[in-house]
């Protein structure tokens, strides 16, 4: 099965080398989302689990936040 991301680059990925570089702004783009969205739970489970500070939790949210947000304007700038 093919996913949603690979439905919608293939077209551009084979269209020549500035094509190929929006895809993988867009594949980048997601990425550092994902990573923005996995980071924030695991630093909470963390400190729950009290090997982290509350500071360095707090830390670890806001680099979570930035990756979300660089991912999405890097994404946004690939357009479609």
């Amino acid at each position: 099965m093919m996913s949603q991301w690979t439905r919608d680059c293939r077209p551009a990925c084979s269209a020549g080398r500035g094509r190929l570089m929006l895809c993988a702004m867009k594949a980048i783009g997601r990425t550092l989302q994902v990573i923005g969205l996995t980071i924030p739970p695991l630093a909470i489970v963390a400190e729950l689990a009290e090997t982290i500070s509350l500071g360095q939790m707090l830390a670890f949210l806001v680099a979570g936040a930035c990756s979300f947000w660089i991912g999405r304007i890097t994404e946004g700038y690939s357009g479609r």
